[in-house]
């Protein structure tokens, strides 16, 4: 049988009974584009590829219970989130917010000031103390320890005020892709 004439929703039922050709089928189909997805945000072959290998993975990972409706739309979402969600991380040498937020440079103008607005909107809703600690952290690139001295906060205090700041980033920049 020629996996290459099925249709996604075909293949997409051999996969979730454990057909690793129907897999591989998927994988050829789509590979290439869920890279050119991730490389045209990222600019970086290796984290690209390291982003599309874990969408496959995660795909197989949960292929018996993933609701699935059209295969492409959700890879290429789940793509999406990934190169943000990347973005977003704190140990990557990427995450900071001068960085995020020149991430649309291939984007059109328009786009890429509505971004940049959003993401901008989104750090003005943050609490005070939050946007502040968020503000050293990313635009000035101060240290936790420093944070918590001149704020006179504990340093667990500066890293929650991160991870909430973050994680509403992700948030809405999520919804903005979907």
């Amino acid at each position: 049988m020629s996996y290459s004439v099925l249709e996604d929703n075909e293949l997409l039922q051999k996969v979730r009974q454990s057909d690793a050709k129907a897999f591989d089928e998927i994988y050829q189909r789509y590979w290439r584009k869920l890279y050119a997805i991730a490389f045209y945000h990222l600019k970086d072959s290796e984290a690209a590829e390291d982003i599309v290998q874990e969408i496959f993975t995660s795909l197989w990972a949960s292929r018996e219970h993933a609701g699935i409706q059209y295969l492409y739309t959700y890879l290429a979402t789940a793509t999406k989130y990934a190169v943000f969600h990347h973005f977003a991380q704190p140990s990557t040498k990427t995450a900071s917010l001068e960085e995020l937020l020149s991430l649309p440079v291939a984007m059109p103008d328009a786009e890429s000031r509505l971004l940049r607005d959003e993401i901008n909107r989104e750090i003005n809703r943050l609490p005070e103390k939050c946007r502040l600690v968020f503000h050293y952290s990313r635009e000035q690139g101060m240290g936790n320890k420093h944070i918590s001295e001149k704020l006179n906060i504990s340093v667990k205090a500066v890293e929650k005020h991160i991870t909430r700041a973050l994680r509403q980033l992700k948030v809405q920049l999520r919804h903005m892709m979907l």
